[in-house]
């Protein structure tokens, strides 16, 4: 995986954890699109706080990987 695209994962990721977790509205609207192949509603209510932490340590691991990989 190239510097630059885990970077650009890494930011991707970070705005889903932040959406998850100051704007579950938006999170609902993009959840109406993708319902029946990924998401269930009642899943998104109860466990939002876990998977925007989830997202944003995900998103911090691929900033910090594609980073160093850049200074390398």
């Amino acid at each position: 995986m190239s510097p630059l695209l885990k970077i650009v994962v890494g930011l991707v990721c970070g705005l889903l954890g932040l959406g998850y977790l100051y704007r579950p509205d938006l999170i609902e609207r993009m959840n109406a699109v993708l319902r029946e192949y990924l998401l269930n509603d009642s899943y998104i209510a109860l466990e939002r706080r876990k998977w925007g932490m989830f997202f944003l340590l995900l998103s911090f691991l691929f900033l910090f990987m594609g980073w160093t990989a850049l200074r390398q």
